[in-house]
Protein backbone atom coordinates (compact mmCIF):
# COMPACT_ATOMS: atom_id res chain seq x y z
CA UNK A 1 0.00 0.00 0.00
CA UNK A 2 2.62 2.15 0.74
CA UNK A 3 4.07 1.33 -2.18
CA UNK A 4 1.50 2.60 -4.53
CA UNK A 5 0.73 6.09 -2.51
CA UNK A 6 4.77 6.36 -3.27
CA UNK A 7 3.87 5.82 -6.64
CA UNK A 8 0.96 7.98 -6.85
CA UNK A 9 3.25 11.24 -5.40
CA UNK A 10 5.90 10.73 -8.04
CA UNK A 11 3.47 10.67 -10.69
CA UNK A 12 1.64 13.67 -9.26
CA UNK A 13 5.21 15.52 -9.26
CA UNK A 14 6.25 15.00 -12.37
CA UNK A 15 3.07 15.35 -14.07
CA UNK A 16 2.68 19.46 -12.51
CA UNK A 17 6.84 19.29 -13.49
CA UNK A 18 5.88 18.66 -17.01
CA UNK A 19 2.95 21.30 -16.84
CA UNK A 20 5.09 23.95 -15.50
CA UNK A 21 7.68 23.41 -18.26
CA UNK A 22 5.11 23.78 -20.86
CA UNK A 23 3.61 26.85 -22.81
CA UNK A 24 0.78 27.59 -25.18
CA UNK A 25 0.92 30.26 -27.53
CA UNK A 26 -2.12 31.37 -29.80
CA UNK A 27 -2.25 33.74 -32.75
CA UNK A 28 -5.78 33.75 -34.88
CA UNK A 29 -5.57 35.93 -37.61
CA UNK A 30 -8.11 36.73 -40.05
CA UNK A 31 -8.70 38.10 -43.60
CA UNK A 32 -11.51 38.69 -46.11
CA UNK A 33 -11.45 36.54 -49.59
CA UNK A 34 -13.89 35.92 -52.45
CA UNK A 35 -16.89 37.80 -49.45
CA UNK A 36 -15.70 34.73 -46.68
CA UNK A 37 -13.94 35.75 -43.47
CA UNK A 38 -11.18 32.92 -43.06
CA UNK A 39 -10.07 32.88 -39.77
CA UNK A 40 -6.68 30.99 -38.79
CA UNK A 41 -5.72 30.34 -34.93
CA UNK A 42 -2.47 28.87 -34.83
CA UNK A 43 -0.93 27.36 -31.17
CA UNK A 44 2.40 26.49 -30.47
CA UNK A 45 3.12 24.22 -27.53
CA UNK A 46 6.73 24.17 -25.96
CA UNK A 47 7.08 20.97 -24.72
CA UNK A 48 10.45 20.30 -21.91
CA UNK A 49 13.26 19.94 -23.77
CA UNK A 50 12.70 22.51 -26.26
CA UNK A 51 10.50 20.71 -28.28
CA UNK A 52 7.71 22.69 -30.33
CA UNK A 53 4.00 21.34 -31.08
CA UNK A 54 1.62 23.35 -33.90
CA UNK A 55 -1.94 23.29 -34.22
CA UNK A 56 -3.41 25.09 -37.00
CA UNK A 57 -7.40 25.21 -37.08
CA UNK A 58 -9.08 27.55 -40.06
CA UNK A 59 -12.01 28.05 -40.66
CA UNK A 60 -14.47 30.18 -43.10
CA UNK A 61 -17.66 32.12 -42.91
CA UNK A 62 -19.89 34.40 -45.38
CA UNK A 63 -19.63 38.03 -45.08
CA UNK A 64 -23.25 38.56 -44.61
CA UNK A 65 -24.48 42.38 -44.94
CA UNK A 66 -28.00 43.55 -43.74
CA UNK A 67 -30.05 46.20 -45.23
CA UNK A 68 -33.21 47.42 -44.81
CA UNK A 69 -35.99 48.43 -47.54
CA UNK A 70 -39.15 49.47 -48.62
CA UNK A 71 -41.60 48.28 -51.51
CA UNK A 72 -44.63 48.83 -53.21
CA UNK A 73 -46.36 47.95 -55.89
CA UNK A 74 -49.59 46.05 -58.13
CA UNK A 75 -51.22 43.10 -57.44
CA UNK A 76 -53.30 40.48 -59.18
CA UNK A 77 -55.46 37.85 -57.24
CA UNK A 78 -58.09 35.21 -58.18
CA UNK A 79 -59.02 31.83 -56.17
CA UNK A 80 -57.89 28.07 -56.95
CA UNK A 81 -61.64 26.59 -56.02
CA UNK A 82 -62.84 23.47 -55.90
CA UNK A 83 -65.99 21.22 -55.97
CA UNK A 84 -67.65 24.10 -57.68
CA UNK A 85 -68.41 23.09 -61.08
CA UNK A 86 -70.79 26.48 -62.19
CA UNK A 87 -68.26 28.88 -60.73
CA UNK A 88 -65.14 30.56 -62.27
CA UNK A 89 -62.60 32.63 -60.83
CA UNK A 90 -61.15 35.72 -62.12
CA UNK A 91 -58.05 38.23 -61.48
CA UNK A 92 -58.85 41.60 -59.96
CA UNK A 93 -56.65 44.51 -59.69
CA UNK A 94 -54.91 45.67 -56.37
CA UNK A 95 -52.13 47.02 -54.46
CA UNK A 96 -49.41 46.37 -52.12
CA UNK A 97 -46.73 48.15 -49.93
CA UNK A 98 -44.05 46.94 -47.24
CA UNK A 99 -40.60 46.70 -45.77
CA UNK A 100 -38.64 44.04 -46.47
CA UNK A 101 -35.14 42.99 -44.79
CA UNK A 102 -32.64 41.65 -46.65
CA UNK A 103 -28.77 39.72 -45.28
CA UNK A 104 -26.95 39.23 -47.98
CA UNK A 105 -23.50 37.98 -49.08
CA UNK A 106 -22.21 37.62 -52.50
CA UNK A 107 -24.43 35.37 -54.28
CA UNK A 108 -27.16 34.51 -51.40
CA UNK A 109 -29.38 36.19 -49.43
CA UNK A 110 -32.09 35.99 -46.65
CA UNK A 111 -34.78 38.09 -47.37
CA UNK A 112 -37.98 38.73 -44.49
CA UNK A 113 -40.97 40.85 -45.93
CA UNK A 114 -43.92 42.36 -44.20
CA UNK A 115 -46.59 43.27 -46.89
CA UNK A 116 -49.68 45.14 -46.91
CA UNK A 117 -51.95 44.39 -49.43
CA UNK A 118 -55.33 45.20 -50.71
CA UNK A 119 -57.00 42.44 -52.92
CA UNK A 120 -59.97 42.09 -55.33
CA UNK A 121 -61.12 39.14 -57.44
CA UNK A 122 -64.46 37.89 -59.04
CA UNK A 123 -66.45 35.00 -58.92
CA UNK A 124 -68.63 34.01 -61.56
CA UNK A 125 -71.60 31.38 -60.91
CA UNK A 126 -74.58 29.74 -62.90
CA UNK A 127 -77.33 30.11 -60.50
CA UNK A 128 -80.74 28.36 -61.25
CA UNK A 129 -83.87 30.41 -60.83
CA UNK A 130 -87.17 28.83 -61.42
CA UNK A 131 -86.40 28.24 -65.56
CA UNK A 132 -83.97 30.54 -66.01
CA UNK A 133 -80.42 29.83 -66.21
CA UNK A 134 -78.56 33.58 -64.30
CA UNK A 135 -75.11 34.49 -64.19
CA UNK A 136 -74.34 36.18 -61.02
CA UNK A 137 -71.04 38.05 -60.58
CA UNK A 138 -69.60 37.95 -56.77
CA UNK A 139 -67.23 40.94 -56.01
CA UNK A 140 -64.36 40.20 -53.37
CA UNK A 141 -62.63 43.02 -51.41
CA UNK A 142 -59.96 42.33 -48.45
CA UNK A 143 -57.35 43.64 -46.37
CA UNK A 144 -54.75 41.56 -45.37
CA UNK A 145 -51.11 41.53 -43.92
CA UNK A 146 -48.47 38.95 -45.14
CA UNK A 147 -44.85 37.76 -43.79
CA UNK A 148 -42.91 35.53 -46.18
CA UNK A 149 -39.45 34.22 -45.75
CA UNK A 150 -37.53 33.66 -49.21
CA UNK A 151 -33.99 32.55 -49.35
CA UNK A 152 -32.67 34.17 -52.50
CA UNK A 153 -29.68 32.96 -55.36
CA UNK A 154 -28.10 36.52 -56.65
CA UNK A 155 -24.64 37.42 -58.49
CA UNK A 156 -25.92 37.46 -61.86
CA UNK A 157 -25.75 40.56 -64.20
CA UNK A 158 -27.57 40.94 -67.29
CA UNK A 159 -27.03 43.37 -70.25
CA UNK A 160 -29.57 45.94 -68.82
CA UNK A 161 -26.88 46.18 -66.17
CA UNK A 162 -28.27 44.94 -62.80
CA UNK A 163 -28.36 42.61 -60.64
CA UNK A 164 -30.64 39.37 -60.84
CA UNK A 165 -31.86 37.25 -58.00
CA UNK A 166 -34.57 34.50 -57.57
CA UNK A 167 -35.72 32.75 -54.71
CA UNK A 168 -38.92 30.85 -53.21
CA UNK A 169 -40.32 30.60 -49.89
CA UNK A 170 -43.03 30.03 -47.58
CA UNK A 171 -45.87 33.00 -46.59
CA UNK A 172 -47.95 33.67 -43.76
CA UNK A 173 -51.03 35.33 -44.82
CA UNK A 174 -53.91 37.45 -41.92
CA UNK A 175 -57.14 38.79 -43.11
CA UNK A 176 -58.07 41.89 -41.61
CA UNK A 177 -60.94 42.89 -43.50
CA UNK A 178 -62.97 40.90 -46.39
CA UNK A 179 -65.92 42.14 -47.86
CA UNK A 180 -68.89 40.61 -50.72
CA UNK A 181 -70.01 42.57 -52.96
CA UNK A 182 -73.35 42.54 -53.81
CA UNK A 183 -74.71 42.91 -49.97
CA UNK A 184 -71.42 44.47 -48.75
CA UNK A 185 -71.88 40.41 -46.48
CA UNK A 186 -68.57 40.71 -43.61
CA UNK A 187 -66.62 37.44 -44.85
CA UNK A 188 -64.99 37.00 -41.24
CA UNK A 189 -68.03 37.61 -39.28
CA UNK A 190 -69.03 34.44 -37.23
CA UNK A 191 -72.91 33.24 -37.74
CA UNK A 192 -74.52 33.58 -34.50
CA UNK A 193 -76.12 29.62 -35.05
CA UNK A 194 -72.55 27.95 -36.81
CA UNK A 195 -70.37 30.45 -34.88
CA UNK A 196 -68.55 30.10 -37.93
CA UNK A 197 -67.69 33.15 -40.40
CA UNK A 198 -68.04 32.59 -43.96
CA UNK A 199 -64.10 32.36 -45.06
CA UNK A 200 -61.12 31.99 -42.08
CA UNK A 201 -58.56 34.65 -41.28
CA UNK A 202 -55.45 32.88 -41.71
CA UNK A 203 -53.26 32.01 -45.21
CA UNK A 204 -50.29 29.71 -45.43
CA UNK A 205 -48.84 29.13 -49.01
CA UNK A 206 -45.37 28.90 -50.89
CA UNK A 207 -44.16 31.67 -52.89
CA UNK A 208 -41.44 32.98 -55.83
CA UNK A 209 -40.20 36.23 -56.25
CA UNK A 210 -37.18 37.10 -58.80
CA UNK A 211 -36.46 40.66 -60.20
CA UNK A 212 -33.16 42.82 -60.65
CA UNK A 213 -31.53 44.99 -58.45
CA UNK A 214 -30.19 48.17 -61.13
CA UNK A 215 -26.58 48.58 -61.50
CA UNK A 216 -26.97 52.42 -62.33
CA UNK A 217 -29.74 53.09 -59.58
CA UNK A 218 -28.09 52.39 -56.67
CA UNK A 219 -30.19 50.41 -54.01
CA UNK A 220 -33.30 50.36 -56.51
CA UNK A 221 -34.45 47.02 -57.46
CA UNK A 222 -37.81 45.63 -59.18
CA UNK A 223 -39.47 42.56 -58.52
CA UNK A 224 -42.32 40.07 -59.59
CA UNK A 225 -43.84 37.76 -57.00
CA UNK A 226 -46.48 34.72 -57.18
CA UNK A 227 -47.95 32.93 -54.35
CA UNK A 228 -50.30 29.92 -54.12
CA UNK A 229 -52.16 29.24 -50.81
CA UNK A 230 -52.33 25.56 -49.46
CA UNK A 231 -55.13 26.44 -46.89
CA UNK A 232 -58.91 26.69 -48.04
CA UNK A 233 -60.20 29.79 -47.13
CA UNK A 234 -63.50 28.85 -46.46
CA UNK A 235 -65.04 28.35 -42.88
CA UNK A 236 -68.66 26.86 -43.17
CA UNK A 237 -68.52 24.89 -46.16
CA UNK A 238 -64.63 23.94 -45.88
CA UNK A 239 -65.89 20.20 -46.16
CA UNK A 240 -67.81 20.12 -49.44
CA UNK A 241 -65.36 23.20 -51.28
CA UNK A 242 -62.32 24.50 -51.29
CA UNK A 243 -60.82 28.03 -51.81
CA UNK A 244 -57.31 28.83 -52.14
CA UNK A 245 -55.71 32.15 -52.75
CA UNK A 246 -53.56 32.94 -56.09
CA UNK A 247 -51.48 36.14 -56.25
CA UNK A 248 -49.29 37.90 -58.49
CA UNK A 249 -47.90 41.12 -58.14
CA UNK A 250 -45.32 43.66 -59.64
CA UNK A 251 -43.36 46.72 -58.44
CA UNK A 252 -40.62 48.82 -57.30
CA UNK A 253 -38.37 48.76 -54.18
CA UNK A 254 -35.33 50.43 -52.55
CA UNK A 255 -33.09 48.98 -50.15
CA UNK A 256 -30.93 51.43 -47.30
Amino acid sequence: MKRIILLIVIALVFTANVFAQTSNTTTTTSQDTNSRTETTTKTETLLPGGKTITTTTTTSTPNMDAYFGIKAGANWSDFIVRNMPDAESNLGFGGSAGVFLKLESKHFALQYDLTFHYKKSKMDDMLAVEDMIMEITTDYRYYGLELAMYPILQGLYDTLGGKVFIGAGPYLGLGLDAIQKPGNIDLYKKDKDSNKSIMGRLDFGLGIIAGMEFKNVPNGLVYFGYQVGLINLLSAEKDAKTMKNRHISFGFGYKF
